[in-house]
């Protein structure tokens, strides 16, 4: 009897154990999922740049010979008028040289009238050589003329002096830049791209602007007026210039001021989106898995899917009717041993 008691407490035992190894197993087997709901909303993918606020017309203003500088009459920040006077070159000398011209005429005309004078002793070939050599003191004479008028610059437009290069007594050569003017109330905003970014930007495309100059709630917006075509190697890194035209334009701007761009290189409107992390690959297609609720048990079912843009907050559209905003995506999944 007390055999035949140690057999049946020994089976269920047996029986417990293996049950218990059954649970556990059961138990660590079990799978977690961590999803997300699909959603509706607007997409965006944008370039964000840096930038300065700019004029759209600059003028650069250049004495056409060199000398040295008598005066500057306007400076950076001033306000001139087209036709304002703004600097000179000292001419002191041109009384002398104009003498000098005027006198080298007259002796080259006194040597054509001896030589017709004499036309048996000087050849027709002779006398058109004089000729010519009159005509070259007398160009040397308008120089001169030229040159004394070319002693003053003035301003071939309206604007504001952004910049100024000289000063009084130094000597310039001919065509440098000594002033700029620009039009303070046709602003526009300049940024510089990274070449790995200019494929996608196009002029046209919108830009939302701040300053750091004004509170960030301050949103501008823009559009891409120009884009150069030739690039700019700045610390050994290729970009690109970028003009943004801006639309609602505010008195307070001002050159030189920084502003912060963000151009919109694609968007979506009302589409439906998962995270980027919901979507895998297989064989080059795009699959999403959702997780349903069946007979109080989860059920993962793979559904092909086709992807729009990548916005910048993580989320990706999906394109078509085969997902239902609110049906939950998995984004991660743990499967326990």
């Amino acid at each position: 009897m007390k055999k035949k008691k140690i057999i049946i407490w020994t089976v269920v035992l047996a029986f417990l154990a293996l049950g218990g190894y059954m649970l556990a197993t059961s138990k660590d087997e079990s799978t977690t999922y961590t999803t997300e709901s699909v959603s509706r909303g607007d997409l965006a993918q944008t370039v964000s740049v840096t930038g300065e606020v700019v004029s759209s017309d600059e003028t650069e203003l250049s004495f056409p010979l060199t000398g040295r500088i008598e005066s500057v009459l306007a400076d950076v920040g001033d306000r001139v008028v087209k036709g304002q006077k703004l600097a000179t070159i000292d001419r002191s000398t041109f009384p002398q040289q104009l003498r000098q011209a005027e006198l080298d005429i007259k002796i080259q005309k006194e040597n054509l009238s001896n030589m017709e004078r004499n036309k048996g002793t000087y050849s027709k070939d002779q006398r058109d050589a004089q000729k010519a050599t009159i005509k070259k003191t007398q160009s040397a004479y308008e120089s001169v003329l030229r040159q004394n008028r070319d002693n003053s610059l003035y301003a071939p437009v309206s604007g504001m002096v952004i910049q100024r290069s000289v000063d009084q007594g130094e000597t310039v050569i001919a065509g440098k830049t000594i002033l700029v003017i620009a039009n303070p109330d046709d602003l526009l905003l300049e940024s510089n791209v990274p070449e790995v970014d200019i494929i996608g930007i196009s002029k046209g495309q919108k830009a939302l602007t701040t300053f750091d100059a004004l509170s960030e709630d301050e949103l501008f917006m823009g559009r891409i007026s120009d884009i150069d075509p030739a690039a700019t190697v700045i610390q050994d890194v290729v970009y690109y210039r970028v003009k943004i035209h801006i639309e609602n334009f505010d008195q307070r701007l001002k050159m030189g001021m920084t502003c912060n761009n963000d151009i919109i290189t694609a968007e979506a409107r009302d589409t439906l989106m998962v995270p980027q992390r919901a979507v895998k690959k297989e064989n080059g297609k795009r699959y999403v898995e959702i997780l349903r609720e069946k007979d109080k048990k989860q059920e993962v079912e793979k559904v092909y899917v086709e992807t729009g843009i990548s916005g910048d907050n993580g989320m990706v559209e999906i394109k078509g009717n085969l997902l239902k905003e609110g049906e939950k995506v998995i984004t991660f999944t743990k499967e326990k041993k």
